[in-house]
Formats: C-alpha cells, structure tokens, sequence
C-alpha cells in the first residue's frame, strides 16, 4: 500500500493510452535515430506490425504527432508520417494557452525583454547582414510613415517587428524564442485603453529614435551602445505602456 495514500486505500495508478505510448516511442526513435525535417517514418501497415495495434490506435498516434507538429501525413501512393520542422506558432500558440490561466502584468514582461533584448543587441553585434540592414532601415521608415498617418495599429506591430528582424540574425535559438515569443504576446494580445493620440505619436517617436541609435550602434559594431541603447529602449517602453494605460487581452486561447 502507498504510504502517501489515505488509511483503507490505494493509489489508483493511471492508465495510459495505447495510443499515447505509440507516439511516445515514436518520438524516442525519432531522436535516437536522429531522423530529421523530410525524413519518412515507416507507413501505416508496418507501424501496425512493429507495435502489434490497430490501424486506429497508429492513426491516433500520427494524428497526435500531427497535431504537435513534429510530422504531417502525406497523401497518395507513396504518402505517410513525414517529419517536418517544429513550428515556433505552435509551440507559442501552447505557451499562450497556458499563460491564459495565469496572471500576467506589464513588469513581469518587461523584467524579461530588460534583460532578453539586452542580450540579443549584443548577441547580433557582427552577424548583421546587408540585407538585415536594410531591412531595420525599411521597418524604421514604415513607423515613421504610420506615425505620421496616426495608424496606431500599423506602427505598434511594425515596433516589433524590428526586433524580430534582430532575431533572425542570432545564433542562440534559446534566446531568439524567448525574445520572439514576448514579440508575439505584445504585437498581438495588448490593448490600449487612452485614446490620446499624441500620446501614441510620443511613443511613436520615442520608439523611433530609439531604434535609429540601435541602427548606429550596429552599424559601429559597439556592442557596449548597443547594450545601453536596448536598455533604456525598454526601460522607455515600459513606462509608455503605463501611461497608455496597456492590458493583456484574455483572449490568450485565440490563435489570432
């Protein structure tokens, strides 16, 4: 008897799904056999045979795999289980899910982005691009352009979208998923409660000149400005997000 249990009773141990422990395996082997993004897993009949089940406990196995994104089922003559590359919207999409039951505020983000944004402005000194140069000088003109037009919603996503665009030339995955995640939970799911459109054209600026130094500091390959630079940047969006009177929607569950 578990000693943990109540007096007179046992613990009842749980029954896992035949079908959960066939994509359970199937998940060790494709790490064991290092298989990767295109590689064929082996089709319906011989899944059946290998593990001894039916056709509808391998095709709830799959259709699980499916669903998390670590394969897809290709059609016709010579289709099956196809492992695919790991979506980052999926695993975002889960993290949402479970932070909608959970209580989240302004400081506990920016307490992440203080630091994770710090890190990747001098992660990325030396790995930028021409082409990513060009890219944060466009994004720069179109939030000049849309704070100019008072597209508030134009100029909010495009914000983001510069340090997304940073993202991309990291090497630390880690970081990157950290820092594009927050990106996704601030562009899609806040809401403004002050109408004052000055206010937003304030931000707007601030943003703006922020990242025009950031540029610089790029550019320069000075990774102590770029630090500093990024720091303050946060530090200024934070306190705008306050004035703007910003809040997560509750509608963490929506995919969009």
């Amino acid at each position: 008897m578990d000693q943990d249990a109540p007096a007179g009773k046992e613990r009842r141990l749980t029954r896992i799904k035949l079908s959960d422990q066939v994509a359970e395996d199937i998940r060790r082997r494709i790490a064991r056999d290092g298989l990767r993004p295109g590689d064929r897993l082996p089709h319906e009949r011989a899944l059946m045979e290998h593990y001894g089940c039916s056709k509808g406990t391998i095709r709830e196995a799959l259709k699980a795999l499916e669903v998390e994104g670590l394969v897809r089922m290709l059609s016709g003559p010579n289709g099956g289980p196809e492992i695919q590359p790991a979506s980052i919207d999926i695993v975002t999409q889960q993290l949402r899910q479970y932070l909608h039951f959970q209580r989240i505020d302004f400081a506990q983000v920016y307490e992440l982005r203080q630091s994770l944004e710090v890190s990747l402005a001098r992660n990325v000194i030396g790995k930028l691009t021409p082409e990513h140069f060009r890219r944060l000088e466009e994004n720069i003109r179109i939030c000049e352009a849309a704070n100019a037009a008072q597209d508030r919603a134009l100029v909010r996503r495009a914000e983001t979208e510069f340090h997304d665009i940073l993202c991309e030339a990291s090497d630390n995955v880690i970081l990157v998923f950290m820092c594009r995640f927050l990106n996704s939970m601030l562009r899609d799911l806040v809401s403004y409660r002050s109408e004052s459109m000055r206010e937003h054209e304030i931000f707007g600026e601030a943003n703006i000149e922020s990242h025009r130094q950031l540029l610089a500091a790029f550019r320069a390959e000075d990774g102590d400005a770029a630090a500093r630079i990024m720091h303050d940047h946060m530090c200024c969006a934070e306190s705008y997000m306050r004035r703007l009177d910003a809040s997560f929607r509750s509608d963490l569950l929506s995919r969009f």
